[in-house]
This record gives structure tokens, sequence and C-alpha cells, in this order.
């Protein structure tokens, strides 16, 4: 394609720049992808061990009539980043008047960050759960 005017060509090079610009730009997000993880981002050992206990005790405190719930289950804890940043997120699964719910903490140095009614983004309806015996007032797990 040959332009007839210098705005025509000088639209023809502006869009090969861009295009360059982009494929150069995609390949070094590329490169960077690949770089190692700081010590900020690495894993701890793993979760407190008293993690479900923490958890209990947050929920207890937290939902005013908790004891109107039942069928409680938890999930293991997993590394994730979160907007507090790199903490451990354990999910709890629960029936509040027939209506299942789920809920989502994030722990840190073994203190309770945050926790939410779990969003999409968290991955709760994909964990696997066990009965959550520390809490009262049911333990069926769902099915």
């Amino acid at each position: 394609m040959i332009p007839r005017n210098r705005q025509g060509a000088a639209a023809l090079l502006h869009g090969a720049a861009v295009a360059a610009l982009l494929i150069s730009s995609a390949v070094v997000l590329a490169a960077c992808s690949g770089l190692a993880a700081s010590n900020d981002e690495a894993p701890a050992a793993g979760p407190d061990p008293a993690y479900q206990q923490r958890v209990a005790n947050y929920l207890r405190s937290t939902f005013k009539d908790y004891r109107s719930y039942d069928s409680f289950e938890i999930s293991e804890p997993r590394w994730v980043h979160a907007l507090q940043g790199w903490s451990w997120l354990t999910c709890v699964r629960f029936q509040d008047r027939g209506r299942s719910r789920i809920y989502a903490l994030f722990l840190q140095s073994g203190k309770i960050i945050d926790g939410r009614y779990a969003v999409e983004t968290d991955g709760c309806g994909t964990q696997a759960y066990a009965p959550f015996g520390l809490m009262t007032g049911g333990l069926q797990p769902l099915h």
C-alpha cells in the first residue's frame, strides 16, 4: 500500500511504530514473568498450626448469631496475594437459615488480618472442605 500524501505516509509509519511498541512490550513482560519471587513473596514454612482455633475465635466474635448457623466446614489454607500482601487464605462454608454461605479469612504471622464473605476471585468455591468441629451449632458436612 503506497500512501498518496504525507499525511497518509505519517499515519502508516505511526501505525507501524505502535505495532512495534506493542510487540516489544509483550516480549519484555513475558521475560519479566519468569523472574524469581522475592523473599516477601515466598510462603512461610506453613500456616500457623493453630489457625483453626484462631478462625473459630474470629467467627464467634464477628458473627452476631453464629449459633443459628450450622454445617460448618473449613478449607486448608492457601498462600495467596491479596490487597494486604501475601497471606494465607482459608475459607469457611456454612449454612445460614438454609442458605449456603462462604467466608474468606486472610492470615499473616498467625493473625487474622481480614475476613469477609468470599468473592469469586478468592477461589473458595473450588476448595476441598472438611468438617469444622471447633464451631458450635452443627457439625454435619455439606454434600
